[in-house]
């Protein structure tokens, strides 16, 4: 570890860069995030903080300083186990929560001891990089065709508080589909309750990132309880959800369902918002296309209107 006292006051970041040895104020950044500086005895993780003369910066020197994902972020443990990556991508942790990616195609969790699943895979990594951890228990599902953001509680009142929580927390997918729609708008989905003759109607916004010749990807604030849902709407639309099916197209093979965002909030009302990039095979089949330009719902309407007269009125001029 090396140490230096503050002479006058700067940002941390401003003052790492000076005396720290970071090649780049990103690396720096990171180090500040990961937890690698502590001011006065005390971590500090937020780049911007303000240092005030006489105050001590302590953070480890290049000699000893490892990759972001080695620090320990959930208690004290040997070299070798914190030197170990994760299994799987994680994009968020603190002292109560990790969150990971979940990749398509793996299981995410079974009673099945034989079965090898995503969530197994992190525990054994958990259990020795983050000994402390009162608990690992996980707080959300995905499906085995589809990929996303996958909450682990270190503690039985965050695992309680976030399941019971969990349909109340805003959540936004990436929506790979067949087909296109109106760029920027909402999707009207509609289902129809047991016992009750009108249907219910459920409004899903979305954006438009990219479209192709044949496909379109969406986002979408979205669960994956709402996919069902989903696709009958994208059906009426003359959308095909990608992956969803036997009958759907699958060039990916997987689904093309992604959840790239969620907002939680503690149970002391802290906000946390956990979010990932765009999966590389999504890109990839996106290589090329662009966003389109919105188009208003009552626009495409008149537009396919008109599509639809231009036959008849030939039919009349070759019947005169």
């Amino acid at each position: 570890m090396e140490s230096k006292q503050v002479k006058a006051d700067a940002p941390l970041l401003d003052f790492l860069m000076e005396h720290g040895q970071y090649a780049t104020r990103t690396r720096a950044r990171t180090a500040i995030k990961a937890g690698a500086v502590a001011v006065d005895g005390d971590v500090l993780k937020i780049p911007s903080a303000a240092l005030k003369a006489g105050q001590t910066v302590t953070w480890q020197s290049l000699a000893a300083r490892k990759s972001v994902k080695d620090f320990d972020l959930g208690g004290s443990a040997s070299d070798r186990a914190k030197a170990s990556k994760a299994p799987y991508e994680v994009v968020y942790e603190d002292e109560n929560i990790l969150a990971y990616i979940k990749p398509a195609g793996m299981v995410f969790a079974s009673p099945k001891p034989q079965v090898k699943t995503s969530f197994t895979a992190m525990k054994v990594w958990m259990t020795k990089a983050r000994p402390k951890c009162e608990c690992i228990q996980f707080v959300n599902r995905i499906e085995k065709e589809s990929s996303g953001i996958s909450i682990i509680a270190k503690n039985l009142v965050w695992r309680k508080h976030l399941q019971d929580q969990w349909q109340h927390f805003q959540r936004r997918m990436y929506v790979l589909v067949e087909g296109h729609l109106p760029a920027d708008d909402v999707l009207f989905c509609f289902d129809q309750e047991e016992g009750k003759k009108k249907r219910t109607k459920h409004e899903f916004a979305y954006r438009t990132m990219r479209a192709t010749p044949a496909h379109t990807l969406l986002k979408m604030e979205a669960g994956f309880e709402h996919v069902p849902l989903l696709m009958s709407g994208l059906r009426r639309q003359q959308c095909l959800l990608i992956g969803k099916g036997k009958e759907m197209p699958d060039p990916l093979g997987r689904s093309g369902l992604h959840l790239f965002g969620v907002d939680l909030v503690g149970p002391d009302g802290q906000v946390i918002n956990v979010k990932s990039r765009v999966p590389q095979p999504f890109l990839n089949l996106m290589k090329g296309g662009k966003g389109p330009k919105a188009e208003p719902h009552w626009k495409r309407k008149q537009r396919e209107g008109e599509q639809r007269e231009r036959p008849a009125r030939g039919k009349q001029k070759k019947h005169r």
